[in-house]
């Protein structure tokens, strides 16, 4: 199944969706793959192939649920355009602090989506396979279908800009609902 024979205790999604999107992340993120699914194939590198922490870069380190839930809090707060995680919430995640290591907010939110569907925060997949196009779901972003030598136009240009509008938004809603989760635990 693409590498992965067998999921952790922390993966919420079954495996079948778990490989399925594996594969389409791995077939999608070569050339042709945008920041966003560059982040959600550095998440599935990190924890099936080995690879660095997609944010921290952190090595040798065996993704546990605690592992993936801090770097999940790392890749949200960039992605929402927010301060990293302060020293209690380290603290909170049982993890050592580490500060993200790329500043592109779009790769982070390809990296948060992923694990959060993979630690069940989300149930909506971070990538769009043949699973969603047998059941005519349509893409998030649609204007992505449009060739490269085709994508310098207004209204193209209009389109990413929305789409990543839309990804912050999404972003910084989560990203206040659980700094008001965490904050409520110090009280």
């Amino acid at each position: 199944m693409d590498g992965i024979r067998e999921l952790p205790d922390w993966v919420r999604p079954p495996l079948d969706a778990v490989a399925e999107c594996y594969r389409v992340v791995c077939r999608f993120t070569g050339a042709r793959g945008e920041q966003r699914e560059r982040g959600v194939f550095a998440v599935f590198s990190w924890w099936v192939v080995g690879d660095t922490a997609p944010l921290t870069h952190r090595s040798g380190i065996v993704v546990t649920r605690e592992a993936a839930r801090s770097e999940s809090w790392v890749a949200l707060c960039l992605a929402a355009g927010m301060p990293p995680p302060t020293a209690r919430d380290w603290q909170r995640l049982s993890a050592d602090p580490a500060l993200a290591r790329t500043t592109d907010r779009e790769f982070a939110y390809g990296a948060w989506r992923a694990l959060a569907w993979l630690l069940g925060v989300r149930e909506d997949w971070p990538a769009h396979g043949a699973w969603h196009r047998a059941a005519e779901i349509a893409p998030e972003r649609p204007h992505l279908a449009v060739p490269r030598d085709l994508r310098n136009t207004p209204g193209w240009l209009a389109a990413q800009a929305a789409s990543w509008e839309q990804a912050e938004a999404d972003a910084l809603a989560h990203w206040r609902h659980t700094r008001r989760l965490a904050d409520a635990t110090d009280r």
